[in-house]
């Protein structure tokens, strides 16, 4: 009755969590799946995997996930080991930290941003670093 697996209507993403229309959550919401959220939501919101934030959603928290997708507002930081990703319709309002993000023509974005490194993103062999010198400078 309370929990639902919904398929997006873009992507073959499963959500385990569904927060409705008209749904207004205080607090923090924690969860060891998908969540997506069509309502209110006023806190913290913590996902193992992904958290989607649907176009007609409002949520003023910070969110801590694999993965968030905004298509609607979203007011607070965020911290993404993987995508951030705010659709044409979204507008985030806070500092974000992730490994991929990707704005859509027409998004709205104020504040913050910093690149997180992932294992996948770095060469199989390392590079030493290069002592400045000057151009044409040579022993």
């Amino acid at each position: 009755m309370f929990r639902r697996d919904r398929q997006l209507s873009s992507g073959d993403r499963k959500v385990d969590t569904y927060i409705g229309k008209g749904a207004r959550v205080q607090g923090t919401v924690s969860v060891s799946g998908t969540v997506r959220v069509d309502g209110f939501v006023d806190g913290v919101v913590e996902a193992e995997k992904d958290v989607i934030v649907g176009e007609g959603g409002l949520v003023t928290a910070s969110i801590t996930a694999a993965n968030v997708t905004v298509a609607g507002e979203l007011r607070g930081n965020v911290k993404a080991s993987g995508r951030l990703e705010i659709a044409r319709t979204g507008k985030v309002l806070g500092d974000v930290a992730m490994a991929s993000f990707v704005v859509e023509e027409g998004a709205v974005f104020l504040g913050k941003c910093e690149m997180l490194k992932t294992d996948a993103h770095r060469p199989s062999a390392q590079l030493e670093p290069v002592e400045n010198e000057a151009p044409g400078a040579s022993d």
